[in-house]
């Protein structure tokens, strides 16, 4: 039987996945110039922010505040490096590779997640691990395949949008184990999600205000904000608040490696609801598969 800590990490790629689609609907119907990422942090937060109440008046849903020292510390570390700086990134690759390809593209970040996990918390390595990274490896060489076949001038914009999302992956992955590891030193699920939503987002505005870019975003977004994004912003604090339930589970690299199914209901959501938007081919299809399979094998794990 499946465990809770493997359904939890599941259902946080789907949320995950359904926050790409919205993203990608949101930056063809407004064009935003930081690819929509202002405005979905801004609102994850807004709804995490919701959750702390609901935590103080339950019993049984301790929040973990106040956080300090080393909890504190790497959940800060999650929301720079992972939520802010590997967000930047990979909405970049969504905007100039589509929902698919991007977010396969950040399939890399569990083999960070896992290489960096059994190195510095001593999570074990599987063959079920394995395979998975491996099916996930194999769904990046046929996208890889993909783009050879196509006309040289879309090969410039691939690689420059690869390149892109591979740096995200890894910047990701790195954030995953801070994640585990402010976990481990006593923070809460809700209480960890809060604090790297909430510093990501304050690196975020810092970051546009110190590139003078802050200023003419937010009156782009004043009369050009897509309800997509806001709805993209709401999945995706969803799948922030089930990545931390789940890693709180079961290993983060068996998280990481679940999350790298998102290209599997990017695909199904995105052909579903924005077809327009995202062409399926048979290698990004067989892609997806091959990702989906990597998942099932690792979800039957005892």
């Amino acid at each position: 039987m499946t465990s809770p800590g493997l359904l939890t990490a599941i259902a946080s790629a789907v949320a995950y996945a359904l926050s790409y689609v919205c993203l990608r609907k949101g930056q063809a119907d407004s064009s935003p110039p930081d690819s929509g990422l202002l405005p979905v942090l801004v609102t994850s937060l807004l709804l995490l922010m919701t959750l702390v109440p609901i935590g103080l008046a339950s019993h049984r849903a301790p929040l973990g505040f106040p956080m300090r020292g080393r909890a504190l510390g790497f959940a800060c570390l999650s929301g720079v490096i992972g939520t802010f700086l590997g967000r930047r990134l990979l909405y970049l690759a969504v905007q100039r590779l589509g929902a698919v390809r991007g977010v396969v593209l950040k399939g890399l970040s569990p083999v960070a997640t896992v290489i960096l996990a059994y190195a510095f918390l001593g999570d074990p390595v599987s063959w079920r691990v394995t395979a998975s990274l491996a099916g996930v490896l194999g769904a990046i060489a046929l996208l890889a395949l993909e783009n050879r076949a196509r006309p040289t001038r879309d090969r410039a914009l691939f690689s420059s949008g690869a390149f892109v999302g591979i740096s995200a992956a890894c910047l990701q992955g790195m954030g995953h184990v801070f994640r585990r590891i402010a976990l481990s030193s006593g923070a809460s699920p809700v209480g960890a999600a809060l604090v790297d939503v909430a510093v990501a987002t304050l690196a975020c505005i810092a970051s546009f205000a110190l590139e003078g870019k802050l200023g003419p975003l937010l009156r782009h977004y004043r009369t050009h904000l897509s309800p997509w994004l806001l709805a993209a912003g709401a999945s995706s604090a969803a799948g922030v608040l089930l990545f931390f339930v789940s890693a709180s589970l079961i290993p983060v690299s068996t998280v990481a490696t679940l999350a790298a199914s998102e290209p599997v209901f990017v695909a199904l959501l995105s052909w579903l609801l924005v077809p327009h938007l995202e062409r399926p081919s048979l290698y990004s299809a067989s892609a997806a598969c091959l990702v989906g399979f990597a998942t099932v094998i690792l979800s039957h794990a005892p």
